[in-house]
């Protein structure tokens, strides 16, 4: 067991058991083995009977807990684990099972009293201190995590992983921007000093995993955030801009270009729904599109990249060698569609593995990474200084830089009857994820239902119980008045989704961060969206996309104009609402299955190859 050979131990286990069938030792690791191969449902049998047979031990309980954890058996599990600390609460294992067990589950609040327990009973217990560090970010307690970080700082050798993550972690829903701001100052001022005094990383994907991910949706400038995150993380970890053979030599310039599009997300996730037209259309005479991704959800979307690609590489979750990986396959030009929202694609695009990197909307901001080239974006999107909010080189093209088909006949789901909203009520639904919530947007919420009597809010639950919890929170403090009308709905199947974009009154966009996968989903059921553009074109696609059409209708100026535009739109007659959808209809194939941004990618991979091959 000791050794990780699992296999061995079973096999020695179950003639140890033949030998003294009540042997605690044997009966644990005749549990515990096939639940480390990964053979849960072979590991219970064994479990159920190590606490039948030793019911006041603890850590047979926390055994029973681990596999009932595995098969998906929560309650049981916790239940398991409830045993356990019951029966020792000194020992910090099986509370920290139990807080892990809660938040892997999306009960955030629950998991903080195990997790608090844990750290409480075991002060120098690393993992103790890592979980209730982690638990106190998800509920946004940020200041009782950066304390559990500098707590592992303090127990843990080295201590640079810690102090990197204290640097930068930050709370998935903010409470004000009040601090969102005091947190903005903070995490400056640490990477400040983490670019002053590096720190001294081995290997950032194992240690470190984390990005600048949910500092996008506050609503700040944060090109110089994503600068110095990625200058910190170059200078703690040198090997990241490791540099691949075949970027130096000549390219030669007969022969097809060889394009690798890298990401965890090619299957049906919101990435590989933007970006399947992309890999299925490139002309196959001029380019060779290979598929580069480490192991992913296998499902129809998957299959489909599989299908259309010259070549799939399943990359190895280790960045030495993805990079190899890479390399071996000597593209010529590399495609990130979604830098910054998997961790993994964020550390191996540090790297120069082709001559020409690029990036997209996936995950619309800045990368602040070196050898990301190239930003390609629409000049819709983009207000007029835009280069400064990118430390690429931004390419604003003329169609959005995504191909998306049309989404296919919804469900006949019933919004109003899901929600039970009264047939006299009006529903002011946001389908965006509750991380895209920012305070700004909760004052207009407010604004709508004290103008709107009759109306409902909908959004969409997170599945993490905490994060609605504290959203919940933050709108009764905004608008103690009507918060009670404002529902947070459990997410549904697509189709049930589709749907509810077409039952909905009024259809309302995020500020700061608005809508883009979910945009075009409206627009393809023929659904429209009131938006308000921002400063960044994370907050201006919605926008780009009324601009491809030819309209301006639902864009507006001020918040004052957003809240009206909303009440307009929500309390329109049966048959002006159908004028407006048949409009948005019509001007939805200026962006829809349109295959003009194709010959713009092209073009650009052309050129941006040739460039590089030639200096």
């Amino acid at each position: 067991m000791q050794a990780g050979l699992w296999a061995q131990a079973e096999e020695f286990a179950t003639r140890a058991l033949a030998i003294a069938p009540h042997s605690y030792e044997a009966r644990q690791i005749r549990a515990l083995a096939p639940l480390h191969a990964g053979r849960a449902a072979d590991a219970l049998p064994h479990a159920e009977l190590l606490v039948e047979r030793f019911p006041a031990d603890p850590f047979a309980h926390n055994t029973h807990g681990a596999v009932l954890q595995v098969l998906g058996r929560t309650e049981r599990a916790i239940r398991a684990f409830r045993k356990s600390v019951s029966l020792a609460p000194q020992h910090p294992v099986s509370w920290i099972n139990l807080a892990l067990l809660y938040e892997g589950d999306g009960q955030l609040e629950e998991a903080l009293e195990p997790a608090r327990e844990a750290a409480r009973r075991a002060p120098t217990s690393a993992d103790a201190a890592r979980v209730e560090a982690q638990c106190e970010l998800e509920v946004g307690d940020l200041g009782a995590s950066i304390e559990a970080f500098r707590r592992l700082e303090s127990i843990t050798s080295p201590p640079d992983r810690w102090r990197f993550v204290r640097s930068i972690a930050w709370p998935p829903v903010m409470d004000s921007r009040e601090q969102i701001a005091t947190r903005l100052a903070e995490v400056h001022r640490a990477l400040d000093e983490l670019i002053a005094r590096p720190a001294s990383i081995a290997d950032p994907l194992r240690d470190v995993g984390m990005t600048g991910f949910y500092m996008a949706y506050q609503g700040f400038d944060d090109t110089q955030t994503q600068k110095k995150i990625a200058e910190a993380y170059r200078l703690a970890t040198p090997g990241l801009e490791w540099r691949a053979p075949h970027v130096t030599r000549r390219r030669a310039s007969a022969g097809k270009i060889r394009v690798a599009i890298v990401s965890r997300h090619l299957n049906n996730h919101t990435i590989g729904k933007l970006n399947i037209g992309i890999a299925q259309k490139l002309d196959r005479n001029r380019f060779e599109v290979i598929i580069m991704r480490p192991p992913c959800e296998r499902d129809f979307l998957a299959g489909a990249f599989d299908e259309c690609a010259d070549g799939v590489v399943t990359l190895p979750f280790d960045l030495p060698g993805a990079r190899q990986a890479l390399a071996q396959a000597e593209p010529d030009a590399i495609f990130y569609p979604d830098i910054g929202m998997d961790i993994f694609t964020y550390y191996l695009a540090f790297a120069r593995l082709a001559r020409v990197q690029f990036t997209t909307w996936g995950h619309p901001v800045t990368t602040g990474i070196p050898n990301i080239d190239y930003y390609l974006s629409t000049r819709h999107a983009e207000p007029a200084d835009a280069q400064r909010f990118y430390s690429e080189r931004l390419v604003a093209m003329e169609s959005p830089p995504s191909f998306y088909y049309r989404p296919r006949p919804p469900s006949s789901f019933d919004l109003r009857a899901h929600a039970g909203v009264g047939a006299d009520e009006r529903i002011y639904a946001s389908t965006q994820t509750l991380y895209k919530m920012h305070p700004d947007f909760d004052d207009a919420l407010v604004r709508i239902l004290r103008r709107d009597p009759r109306g409902r809010v909908v959004l969409i639950a997170a599945p993490r119980n905490g994060w609605n919890d504290k959203l919940r929170r933050r709108l009764e403090r905004a608008g103690p008045d009507v918060a009670s009308r404002i529902q947070l709905m459990p997410a549904v199947s697509l189709p049930d989704y589709l749907a509810a974009l077409g039952t909905a009154d009024a259809l309302l966009d995020t500020f700061h961060f608005g809508g883009g996968c979910s945009s075009y989903e409206s627009f393809g059921m023929s659904a429209p969206v009131v938006t308000l553009p921002g400063a960044h074109m994370r907050a201006r696609i919605t926008a780009a996309l009324y601009a491809r059409m030819g309209q301006s209708r639902w864009v507006a100026s001020n918040t004052d104009e957003f809240v009206n535009l909303a009440l307009e739109l929500a309390n329109a007659s049966d048959a002006q609402r159908k004028a407006w959808r048949r409009e948005i209809a019509e001007g939805a194939g200026a962006f829809l299955e349109n295959d003009a941004v194709i010959r713009e990618y092209e073009e650009f991979i052309a050129t941006a190859v040739g460039a590089g091959a030639s200096s």
